[in-house]
């Protein structure tokens, strides 16, 4: 199928980068518009008390999720793709609705790779938890690259 704009979450795992590559090689193909995003969600802080500010985590994990974006371009580069960067912070399934939505994206694409217990807790789950929502709430087919 070919598509017009595809939207891909990434992080700095290994799954989000095949996720990146196979996303930029849909946009080759379909020579669609590739929108990368990173969303920075420091609610978890919220849960307990510590010493460390979350301002400062949020500064830590913006910069984090600038070098993920990078890497995601980079990769693109690679299929002749130059994407856009976005950069969002909040509830990381709200984020990547409302870029989707806003983006009119046809095609959403994640990586997948198997959650601890502790990812579960602060992502609130797993992808596969999250597939309809996304489905529903964006109107986009849903890629899950492992």
């Amino acid at each position: 199928m070919g598509y017009t704009k595809i939207v891909c979450g990434v992080t700095g795992s290994l799954h989000s980068q095949k996720a990146a590559l196979e996303a930029a090689v849909l946009a080759n193909q379909s020579h669609a518009e590739l929108i990368y995003v990173y969303v920075v969600d420091v609610s978890f802080l919220r849960r307990g008390s510590g010493s460390i500010t979350s301002g400062a985590v949020a500064d830590s994990l913006d910069r984090l999720g600038d070098q993920f974006l990078e890497v995601a371009e980079e990769i693109a580069k690679t299929q002749g793709v130059v994407p856009k960067k976005i950069l969002r912070k909040g509830p990381v399934l709200d984020e990547l609705i409302q870029v989707a939505q806003e983006e009119k994206a046809d095609l959403l694409v994640l990586g997948h790779e198997p959650r601890t217990f502790f990812e579960k807790a602060l992502f609130n789950g797993s992808v596969e938890d999250h597939l309809e929502e996304l489905k529903k709430q964006t109107g986009a087919e849903v890629m899950v690259i492992r």
